[in-house]
């Protein structure tokens, strides 16, 4: 009985050492897996910035277009009051519509502009500049004619001026709002990166809690085989000593038929030999 709970001890003892091994790997499996959801929640707090970043400068390039548009809007309304009197007087006068001759220069703008920036044929060049030369001619032709009543000049440069100002606030809200989309696309961009590595992370978060779950567990059944094998132990050395004990309680009830003999023996008068004595001496000690 004694070898077989040896035996069974010697078994729990190798299944406690296999949990506190696989403790030990599904603890570092648990690592890995922390470490990497700790690196990509890293890059989601990374992104997340970088979109905060890109709507912060959104919201200044929208507060800048609302300034200029209003600021255009002010600047557009002070022209179009000279364009009425410039149209009230044009009436007045018999001339053509200040659209008319508005239109003309910027058509002369665009035409030189083709001209200067696009490579034209020599023949397609010469029939370009015809067509600005005579256009000039056309507006010089209107220009001279509106200048020779002075209200209108005066009035009709007034508005150019403020139409010509309220074209560079234009501009610089067409190119503001380029500017805010761009910084949009890049928000929105940089939101669906922190959702993609969130779903990454996420799924690092999973695989560690399943990990750390399961190394729990092999560290419950490592405690419990400990507990089993201390179990054993405590049976293991009770029985032992039993077993020294019974040896001992047997060894001494033979000491005492051994001496009983001899001593009957002796009082019948037969003589004791050597190892009868010797016998005698161990009796005397084992029952002491």
């Amino acid at each position: 009985m004694l070898d077989e709970l040896e035996g069974k001890r010697a078994e729990v003892i190798k299944k406690a050492e296999e949990y506190k091994r696989r403790r030990t790997e599904l603890n570092s499996e648990a690592s890995k897996w922390a470490d990497l959801r700790d690196e990509l929640n890293g890059r989601i707090r990374e992104a997340v910035e970088k979109a905060k970043g890109f709507k912060k400068q959104r919201e200044d390039y929208e507060k800048f277009i609302e300034e200029n548009k209003a600021k255009r809007g002010e600047l557009n309304r002070k022209a179009s009051k000279y364009y009425s009197t410039v149209e009230k007087l044009r009436k007045e006068n018999d001339m053509q519509s200040i659209r008319t001759f508005e239109g003309l220069r910027e058509r002369i703008d665009e035409l030189e502009l083709k001209q200067q920036v696009e490579v034209l044929s020599k023949d397609k060049e010469k029939k370009l500049v015809a067509k600005i030369t005579e256009l000039r001619k056309e507006f010089a032709r209107m220009q001279k004619e509106w200048e020779k009543d002075k209200e209108l000049k005066e009035s009709l440069k007034t508005a150019q001026k403020y139409r010509e100002e309220a074209d560079k606030y234009h501009d610089a809200v067409l190119s503001h709002v380029k500017l805010s989309h761009e910084c949009h696309d890049n928000m929105v961009e940089s939101f669906k990166e922190a959702d993609r590595v969130r779903a990454k992370a996420d799924d690092a978060h999973r695989r560690f809690l399943e990990a750390q779950e399961k190394a729990d567990d092999a560290h419950r059944l490592y405690l419990k085989n400990l507990r089993d094998v201390k179990d054993f132990n405590q049976v293991i050395t009770g029985l032992r000593r039993k077993v020294q004990e019974d040896w001992g309680f047997k060894e001494r009830v033979e000491a005492r038929k051994a001496a009983k003999s001899i001593y009957e023996r002796f009082r019948d008068g037969e003589k004791l030999s050597t190892e009868d004595l010797l016998t005698l001496q161990k009796s005397e000690m084992l029952l002491k």
